[in-house]
């Protein structure tokens, strides 16, 4: 087994930044990308929903004599259960092949707060993306329609697709915001957990639960209502005379399906549940992440006129050299120490504005015991980090202590790309 192969998960500050620069990549992709990207995950989170439809199909509804009559066939919530783990398949999809899923992107808000990404790329984003996802789902909608899949099992799923539509254009206001909110914070959830993954086996796992947990509970997703109302009022209008007569005999008269219409749709719950889905995925759990890890907590002032000094530790000769040009193009005072002891001397010596510190020198894991000395010393506990290493893939990684043990402000992985090092260098040092 190659020892590259690493199967601890990422720490939540580690998941943190990553996060982050997930958020920078989304927002750079060409537009045309973008939207194709969102239009699949549309497709996908649509063949969930066909999924747990089909599933959910008879749940409540027995077939006798090619009619649909009401009987209670399986517990309430042992059915939403089974709908949830089958909806899964959505946003799996979604992670595993890759695509751009409205919902989960509004975590892109961390790498905003950050001030890595601007309002109008965020934006522009959301709007790309939340747009090719309602076409993916359309799209699916209506070829489900077409194969008439919905007559399936004497027209329970059918019967079963109008009664879930129904049901989501009957909501209230408050309350469609209220379960949106519940909805995406559980999902965004399911992307923060992915993005402690190695593998896509644990990528898989940490998102069956809390997706099975939003959908058993009855909470709305924007994009999943994107498909689930459309086929409804696509059976309920276009089904046909016959199929009219199944619905009815379901009890789903004209009169009870008066809001399933295309303004219920986008009115109704659209437009409250998309409400609910950006506070609870952005604010519930993007913006209190990002708080939590990645807010800056320690950061240099330094004085108009006065040299900015930026102390690089790291026994790599080359890459001292490259962050030097780097570094000293842009005005800052560079000093270099090879380890850890020349580091801390140099530090009490004169003290500088910002670290840069690698974790692997002379012994493994000498930049971390150099941080906690930095820590444990009231004359450097200020200065603030940024550790540096490529220990991610390497063969030491598993003798990493979690981030919460580093007295760090941020993590950048080697190979360190020029723009990304200034970035943090500025972030730190004002």
């Amino acid at each position: 087994m190659s020892a590259d192969i690493q199967i601890d998960a990422f720490p939540p500050p580690k998941m943190a930044s990553r996060m982050e620069d997930v958020g920078v990549n989304k927002s750079k992709l060409n537009i045309w990308s973008m939207f194709a990207l969102g239009i699949l995950a549309g497709a996908f989170i649509g063949c969930g929903a066909i999924f747990a439809t089909t599933v959910g199909a008879g749940a409540s509804m027995g077939i006798t004599g090619g009619e649909v009559a009401l009987k209670a066939a399986m517990p309430y919530g042992v059915m939403r259960l089974l709908m949830g783990l089958t909806f899964c398949l959505g946003l799996i999809a979604v992670v595993v092949a890759g695509a751009e899923l409205f919902t989960g992107n509004t975590l892109i808000v961390m790498a905003f707060a950050s001030g890595k990404v601007g309002w109008q790329a965020l934006l522009r984003n959301w709007g790309v993306v939340y747009l090719g996802n309602l076409v993916g789902s359309l799209l699916t909608a209506l070829v489900m329609f077409a194969s008439k899949q919905f007559t399936f099992g004497g027209g329970a799923i059918g019967v079963t697709a109008v009664t879930i539509a129904n049901s989501k254009v009957g909501l209230g206001f408050v309350q469609a915001v209220a379960l949106g909110i519940m909805c995406n914070a559980l999902v965004c959830l399911a992307v923060w957990l992915c993005s402690s993954a190695r593998s896509t086996t644990d990528k898989i796992l940490a998102i069956i639960f809390p997706i099975s947990a939003f959908v058993a509970a009855g909470f709305e997703h924007s994009i999943a209502n994107m498909y689930f109302i459309p086929i409804g009022i696509f059976v309920k209008d276009w089904g046909g005379a016959q199929f009219a007569e199944v619905l009815a005999g379901a009890g789903l008269t004209p009169d009870k399906l008066v809001n399933l219409n295309w303004y219920g749709f986008f009115i109704k719950n659209l437009l409250p549940v998309t409400i609910g889905n950006i506070i609870g995925g952005s604010g519930f759990i993007g913006l209190v992440y990002w708080f939590v890890y990645l807010r800056t907590q320690r950061k240099t002032t330094v004085a108009a006129g006065a040299p900015k000094r930026v102390l690089v530790v790291d026994d790599d000769p080359d890459f001292v050299e490259v962050t030097r040009t780097i570094l000293t193009k842009e005005g800052y005072k560079v000093a270099t120490a090879a380890n850890g002891e020349q580091a801390l001397s140099m530090m009490k010596a004169e003290k500088p504005s910002l670290v840069l510190l690698d974790v692997m020198m002379r012994t493994p894991l000498e930049g971390v015991a150099v941080s906690q000395k930095m820590f444990a010393d009231p004359a450097l506990k200020g200065i603030p980090i940024v550790m540096i290493s490529s220990i991610d893939c390497g063969d030491k990684a598993g003798l990493l202590p979690n981030n919460a043990q580093i007295p760090i402000d941020a993590w950048i992985d080697k190979p360190v790309k020029p723009e990304t090092l200034l970035a943090a260098v500025r972030r730190f040092v004002h």
